[in-house]
């Protein structure tokens, strides 16, 4: 008999092995297989889950989408995998280490998330935010016009050594500069625009030497298709593509490579087009007007928003003073309510929001502190007004207290 056909002489079957779960298999990472969950997993707070069939091999698996490849690389858990619909998860587990693994709760109307299941009220005067503040940019002031606002070199010092870590806050794992909520990138729709964001701050930030003309090249693609592509008709995804390109501008401006920054004029022009896109649907929940609670997801888009929009104003207030170009006061923004408690911003799940926000309608029935509040007059210097603003300051995060620092700075307080 043939060597080679003998039957002792054929290879065996390897047993299957044990596979690694699927958390530690698309982030490729050893697992150490524990059951009911790995200690990776209930590390990072998130659940823990094996494979149906654990004598597959690997090369029928699934490919991760880019969305996947992309949370992995981060470090961003995902942790709604096993649901068909967006879930009320835990965001806390970005930044908290649990003990055990998270359980998903019962999927029911309290328990959904869509972020595209948003009732804002509609901006009336959404393109002064676009075409008031381009006038630097393409008309020259005249004389009886408002007179610009002046900032002390010191306070755009500031803004400006702010301003440039939010792109390196995407650095880290799970890492969210104070404009972009956790909703918006825990879970299985993180928009492409930040999807793509993460991915090229990492590379921009970690360019190799040679490699930069290229990588400047791919984030002006980026920005481009962002400008370009049309509008989406949901809010967040507005949202998500103004925020990015944001992202992009102030990482260009304050921290170029390969040269000179390649920001422009066009550059800032463009997003204020996008700014006008995410404002005109509205930059409060409809619930908000009426002093009432909205629910999650509205005041999650309005809330960001109003970040986003409030650091446009910041960045391009720096921008203009750069260049020699006149900056004034928003005026349009009069009204906008002052970024929100951290105990908001920070809740990680629905029910530790709606208890917050139930004490937030409480501490607030005399109205909701607006930014022109901040901007020191006869009005706001009254004592009931300078307490309203005490009490707000000491509930605010870094991010409100920054805002604060600049308009004490500007206006006095």
């Amino acid at each position: 008999m043939n060597a080679r056909t003998s039957p002792s002489r054929k290879k065996q079957h390897a047993p299957p092995r044990k596979k690694a779960c699927n958390s530690c298999t698309r982030s490729k990472v050893r697992c150490d297989l524990e059951r009911p969950a790995c200690s990776r997993c209930r590390s990072r707070g998130q659940n823990c889950e094996y494979p149906a069939n654990e004598g597959v091999s690997p090369s029928v698996e699934s490919t991760p989408s880019m969305i996947e490849l992309n949370t992995s690389v981060l470090g961003i858990p995902r942790l709604d995998q096993a649901t068909d619909a967006p879930v009320d998860f835990p965001f806390g587990a970005i930044t908290t280490a649990q003990n055990q693994p998270q359980t998903r709760p019962e999927r029911d109307k309290e328990t959904e998330f869509d972020l595209r299941a948003v009732d804002l009220a509609p901006s009336a005067n959404a393109g002064d935010i676009r075409d008031r503040w381009l006038r630097p940019y393409v008309l020259p002031l005249t004389e009886g016009e408002e007179i610009p606002k002046a900032y002390h070199p010191f306070t755009l010092q500031y803004i400006a050594r702010i301003l440039c870590t939010y792109p390196r806050c995407m650095l880290k794992d799970g890492g969210l500069p104070p404009i972009i909520h956790r909703a918006q990138i825990v879970g299985r729709e993180m928009p492409r625009a930040l999807a793509n964001c993460y991915s090229l701050v990492r590379m921009w930030e970690q360019a190799v030497p040679g490699s930069e003309t290229m990588v400047v090249s791919i984030v002006e693609n980026e920005m481009r298709r962002l400008a370009e592509e049309p509008p989406s008709p949901y809010d967040y995804e507005l949202l998500a593509a103004f925020q990015a390109y944001m992202i992009y501008s102030i990482m260009m401006y304050f921290t170029p490579i390969g040269g000179p920054s390649v920001l422009n004029d066009q550059v800032m022009m463009t997003l204020m087009e996008m700014a006008f896109r995410t404002a005109r649907n509205g930059l409060f929940c409809t619930a908000e007007l009426s002093r009432s609670r909205p629910n999650w997801e509205s005041w999650i888009v309005a809330s960001t928003k109003r970040r986003a929009i409030l650091v446009m104003y910041l960045f391009s207030s720096v921008y203009n003073a750069d260049r020699l170009l006149p900056n004034f006061v928003a005026e349009e923004l009069r009204g906008v309510y002052a970024p929100e408690s951290r105990s908001l911003w920070d809740a990680v799940d629905r029910k530790t929001w709606t208890k917050e926000y139930g004490r937030h309608l409480l501490d607030w029935e005399d109205g909701m502190l607006e930014i022109s509040d901040l901007w020191r007059s006869v009005e706001t210097s009254s004592p009931p007004r300078r307490r309203k603003i005490e009490r707000w300051v000491q509930t605010v995060d870094e991010f409100g207290m920054m805002i604060f620092a600049v308009c004490a700075h500007i206006h006095g307080c």
